[in-house]
């Protein structure tokens, strides 16, 4: 049974994640709103988000397979795999707070794939259908990314490979209002978001969950606090 918490902080890591989306992904969101009427334009954004969140999903199911199988064998592996994963949420923490951008150079990592599989998504442009922005959607879920590496890390680690899918899932749909509104209200969104300083509340709490996810951080807080 997946435990309520774990779908809330995925879905919260998702709604922390906005400031990093905007510079992200602000382009491809921008260009799926052109030459489209106000109606046609949701449908075009919310298709293109369910082909995105789709793709997350089932690298989801793809990781819990994957380190399941190693988990038989090594008994310790996801330890290994909760610290990698506290430490890809560590260092967002620091970009979002403007500490570093260490993670970017991750990032980078994952565009040896990116470059492949890149023309593919520039094809799908410019968007016009469902089918297209769906498609669209899914290609570029695979964009290097690293708040859905550590949260796949994370996940996948932890969960079921069906537990995995929902909860990747719910990190989903915590960066749907960003990129919902990215669209809709591009360049104003990203100005009141700085304005409000919301980039650096939410590399506090993403910090505070880095700490929390390290492997026996939670026993060793639960210690502290049972001998107060």
């Amino acid at each position: 049974m997946i435990d309520p918490l774990d779908f809330a902080t995925a879905f919260l890591i998702g709604l922390a994640g906005a400031g990093h989306c905007f510079g992200m992904c602000g382009g491809i969101i921008s260009a799926l709103s052109f030459n489209t009427n106000k109606s046609n334009q949701i449908r075009i954004q919310l298709t293109y988000n369910l082909g995105r969140i789709s793709s997350y999903t089932l690298l989801a199911l793809a990781f819990s397979l994957f380190f399941q199988t190693f988990s038989d064998y090594y008994e310790g592996v996801s330890y290994f795999l909760r610290t990698f994963a506290a430490v890809i949420l560590f260092l967002m923490a620091l970009y979002l707070l403007r500490r570093s951008q260490l993670i970017l150079q991750i990032e980078k990592i994952g565009s040896v794939g990116w470059k492949y599989i890149a023309p593919a998504a520039k094809k799908l442009l410019p968007i016009k259908t469902n089918k297209q922005a769906f498609l669209a959607g899914f290609v570029w879920g695979w964009l290097p990314c690293g708040l859905v590496y550590s949260s796949l890390i994370w996940i996948s680690a932890r969960s079921t490979p069906f537990e995995a899918i929902i909860l990747m899932a719910a990190f989903g749909l915590g960066t749907l209002p960003a990129m919902l509104a990215t669209g809709i209200f591009s360049s104003s969104l990203k100005e009141n978001w700085n304005k409000l300083h919301l980039n650096t509340v939410s590399g506090i709490f993403m910090l505070i969950y880095a700490l929390w996810t390290l492997p026996y951080a939670q026993n060793l807080i639960q210690l502290i606090f049972s001998q107060l």
